[in-house]
């Protein structure tokens, strides 16, 4: 029987492993029916066993020899569940975990090297994922820093050239809100600055040429004193003031020309000294000066005319050296002075006035001076001049009254005062019939008796022929 035994166990070894378990099933079930014949149980019970554990033996070592020749985690891990308590479950063990060690080293390999070839960050990122503990972590979340940093420039640059293509405020505040740390964020916010301050110009500008007026550009260039637009403005408003400056200049010559005077006239040149109408300004002036000056001298000719006197005749040639009637005046007051001189009667001035020095030295005391003589000789020479001049204001009742030469010591001075005080007496006898007025008393010049002058101021008073001094003062 152990000889059959045998025979059948080296039978088995040749068999497949999942064979022979079958075939030691059968094998030890014929033992058993065989054992049953033994005649001692124990015996045949040790032999058994013995039988058994070579037989386990021999297939552990059999199916360890198998999964060696695999190799694989499969084969060793069917090795630990046909022979749990095997020889060689530890090794078998360690072997399955160097397979997976090697299988875990060589999926991480081929995991990194397809994420290197995808060079993604998203492919980096799945490595991560699924190879949380692998050989290459730190380089792929290098990678991934090193993605998204470059990912990050190119939108950075991006966004800023569209920014710059769109060229408006609202699109670098989008760049600077979407990228505030941005490689271009401080240009971003100078150009939003100028952009904003070139709308503000633009705009302030659009609304002074919109208004037109020279307070709305005075107004941008003060705002915007280097604004796009001062230079501009500053034409306008040149264009404006010189416009103005000429409204003013032609309504001034306008009101001026309306007036027609020579204070208008005069006003325009004063305010417009360079106006467009100064010229013809000071032509009509000079016109209105020309013919003022001619009725101004048609008018004193016809006063000196109406008076017909020497004096008056005179006196327009002194006022009127170019008149027109200078030489007619000459002429007519000569013509009188002639015809005065011959009507008014001579008198020895000389004997007069050294009469008239001698009773004053007997009178107030004193001596005589050849300066006095001389003074009193002067006076009665003007006054003889003066009624030769104005012999014909004179009326003849009065010439007669007057100028008598049989008094003591006849005096032109006398005779100028009497004649003077008589004309006016009738004149203010006239006003008196024809209306009344102011009145003045006869003056004599001051030159010619200065006393006489006095006393006719204070009134009409009784005259004698007292003299005082060379003066002949009348008192």
């Amino acid at each position: 029987m152990s000889g059959h035994w045998r025979q059948q166990l080296r039978h088995a070894r040749r068999v497949p492993f999942p064979k022979l378990a079958i075939v030691a099933l059968i094998i030890a079930g014929a033992a058993l029916t065989s054992a049953c014949s033994q005649p001692s149980d124990s015996q045949q019970t040790a032999q058994q066993q013995a039988a058994d554990e070579q037989a386990r033996n021999e297939a552990d070592e059999k199916a360890w020899a198998d999964a060696e020749k695999t190799g694989t985690v499969a084969a060793y891990t069917a090795y630990l569940q046909n022979f749990g308590s095997g020889t060689h479950v530890s090794e078998a063990s360690q072997r399955i975990v160097a397979l997976n060690e090697a299988a875990r080293k060589a999926a991480d390999e081929n995991a990194w090297a397809d994420a290197e070839t995808a060079g993604t960050a998203a492919a980096y990122t799945a490595y991560l994922q699924n190879f949380g503990s692998g050989t290459h972590v730190s380089e792929a979340s290098q990678r991934i820093v090193a993605l998204n940093e470059t990912a990050r420039k190119a939108a950075d640059e991006k966004a800023w050239a569209d920014a710059e293509k769109a060229g408006t405020a609202a699109a670098y505040t989008a760049y600077i809100q979407n990228f505030g740390g941005g490689a271009h964020v401080t240009e971003a916010r100078q150009r939003v600055a100028e952009l904003s301050r070139k709308e503000a110009d633009d705009k302030a500008w659009a609304d002074a040429v919109r208004a037109g007026t020279a307070a709305a550009l005075t107004a941008y260039t003060q705002n915007f004193s280097s604004g796009a637009h001062v230079a501009e403005a500053r034409q306008r408003l040149a264009t404006l003031d010189e416009q103005a400056r000429k409204d003013a200049d032609d309504k001034a010559w306008a009101d001026a020309d309306k007036a027609g005077t020579a204070a208008a006239f005069n006003g325009y040149i004063q305010k417009f000294g360079s106006g467009a109408h100064l010229a013809e300004a000071r032509q009509r002036l000079a016109a209105l000066d020309e013919q003022a000056r001619k009725e101004a001298d048609e008018k004193a000719w016809a006063d000196a005319e109406k008076a017909g006197t020497a004096s008056a005749f005179t006196s327009y040639v002194q006022k009127f050296g170019s008149g027109a009637h200078v030489a007619e005046a000459r002429k007519r007051a000569a013509a009188l002075e002639t015809q005065g001189r011959e009507e008014v009667p001579t008198i020895d001035i000389q004997k007069t006035c050294q009469l008239a020095a001698g009773a004053m030295v007997k009178l107030m005391g004193g001596t005589t001076t050849e300066q006095d003589i001389n003074a009193c000789l002067d006076s009665e020479q003007k006054a003889r001049d003066q009624i030769v001049k104005d012999l014909a204001t004179y009326a003849s009742a009065d010439k007669v009254q007057c100028m008598r030469t049989d008094v003591y010591l006849p005096s032109y001075v006398e005779w100028l005062t009497c004649l003077e005080m008589g004309r006016d007496v009738r004149k203010m006898e006239r006003e008196d019939q024809f209306g009344s007025g102011p009145y003045t008393l006869p003056k004599v010049s001051p030159a010619i008796n200065p006393a006489a002058t006095r006393q006719s101021q204070r009134g009409r008073e009784p005259a004698s022929s007292r003299r005082k001094g060379s003066g002949l003062a009348i008192y």
